[in-house]
């Protein structure tokens, strides 16, 4: 799904740069062996999915909220809000689960795991200069 926001548009688009050019680099640090860029890219992967959940239950939160203001919340709509909360927590559950199977069965390299979920928070801070010079 697109975002309508043009600098979380550049978020994502520079989380991604950066996480290649990361995976890039692990590749060179240790000298052609694939588990620091497949932790690398790993990581980015986990945050890929963090984000995608965290976007999912904001917008469903969302969704119910100018609903709930339109009109009384019947029955069906409160179970409506309690499986789109169950949906919000179970996807973390996913994520748990994602970053056990990327260290233990794929032996990604935790280094270039945590090199690859920082990432976005990079790409946070790039943007943040970026609206910093803007301003001046």
């Amino acid at each position: 799904m697109p975002e309508p926001d043009a600098s979380l548009r550049r978020v994502r688009r520079d989380a991604v740069l950066i996480c290649l050019a990361m995976a890039v680099l692990a590749l060179v640090v240790m000298r052609g062996r694939p588990a620091g860029a497949v932790g690398v890219l790993a990581g980015g992967a986990l945050m890929a999915v963090s984000y995608a959940a965290i976007r999912g239950g904001v917008d469903a939160a969302l969704g119910q909220g100018s609903r709930q203001a339109s009109r009384p919340l019947p029955r069906a709509a409160s179970r409506a809000a309690t499986w789109a909360a169950f949906r919000f927590i179970a996807r973390y559950g996913v994520i748990a689960v994602l970053a056990w199977a990327v260290l233990v069965p794929l032996r990604a390299h935790p280094i270039g795991v945590f090199a690859g979920v920082t990432a976005p928070v990079l790409a946070i801070g790039l943007e943040a200069i970026r609206l910093a010079r803007r301003r001046r």
